[in-house]
Parts: structure tokens; sequence; C-alpha cells
């Protein structure tokens, strides 16, 4: 490590590197996991948006890591100002939403960096953001990654392809036409 990159890591305000991104088939009908982690039955996260379907369908993950990284290749179709959410059209078309933490948008941004932003173009398995889990704990906030496809009803089915343990990068949801 050189001096300038002890520096952006120690100075406030300082300009970190991105985080390396992780290797992903770049399959365009799958939804890649954005982090590794527990694997949680949409309907068991405890947000009652989500776990009704409001938002489409797809999974929870308790993330294990901090970095979030792109579940599909597209186009950032959506951020938000306090940075825990992106909307991504993907190649295939599906509308995947990203969202860190549950009533995460009370920190007002605080604990999250975001990498990219409304109309950028994305790989999968590139790192879009990164969040602070610790600070979400301290706060009593969930810190449960939640992936759907917003317009599931677009597809005739949206699956989950994977249970238990996931590492970011594998195969998480598929989506057929």
């Amino acid at each position: 490590m050189g001096l300038f990159d002890k520096l952006s890591r120690t100075l406030p305000g300082a300009r970190r590197q991105v985080p390396d991104a992780v290797t992903v088939a770049q399959d365009p009908q799958t939804v890649f996991a954005p982090v590794a982690g527990s694997v949680v039955a949409l309907d068991a996260v405890a947000d009652p948006a989500f776990a009704q379907g409001m938002l489409g369908r797809g999974v929870g993950i308790k993330a294990e890591g901090d970095v979030a990284f792109a579940p599909v290749s597209g186009t950032v179709v959506a951020d938000v100002k306090t940075k825990h959410a992106l909307l991504i059209r993907a190649e295939c078309g599906a509308e995947v939403l990203l969202h860190v933490g549950l009533d995460s948008v009370r920190l007002r941004g605080a604990g999250f960096r975001t990498y990219v932003r409304k109309g950028d173009d994305v790989r999968a398995g590139q790192p879009v953001m990164s969040f602070d889990r610790s600070l979400m704990a301290e706060r009593g906030l969930d810190d449960t990654v939640v992936v759907t496809v917003t317009n599931s009803d677009a597809f005739a089915a949206v699956e989950p392809v994977c249970a238990g343990e996931v590492a970011a990068g594998s195969e998480l949801l598929r989506c057929e036409r």
C-alpha cells in the first residue's frame, strides 16, 4: 500500500477506491446475488411492502459484507437521494430493485456510498454501493438486502434458484418469459 492509498483511507472526505467486481456468468435471464449471506424468503422479510410482494417477486439476503454488487447487467434507471436503493433495467427487460436495509431511509444517506447513478450502464458483479451494517445495527435497523423484480408480471415466472447461503455473484433469481 502506497502513501496515497494510506492517506485516502484515513483523511476525512478522502476519495476511496471502488471495491473489485465479483465474477458472474453474465446470463441475461438471471438475477445474481448482490451480497453474500443467508437467503430469506420474501414473505419472511420484516417489511410488509416487500413481504406481500407489492414491489415484485424476489428474496431477501441477510448480508455478511458491506458492499453490494450489481445483480444484473443493464442501466440504472433510478437512484435515491438516501443512497440505499437502486433500480436497474436489465438487458432482458427485468426492472430489478436493489434495496439495502429495512427502513434504512431513516439514515438519510449516512453510512451509504454509491458508485453508480441514474443513467449509468452496469455489468452484473460490478460494485454499485457500500453500506455500514454496524451503523444500521446501532440504529436498530434490519440490514436485510432485498432484491425484487418490480415488473414481475411481465414474465411468465420469476423464481428463486437457491436457498441457504449464497456468495455475491451467485445465481439468485431466474426470469422466464
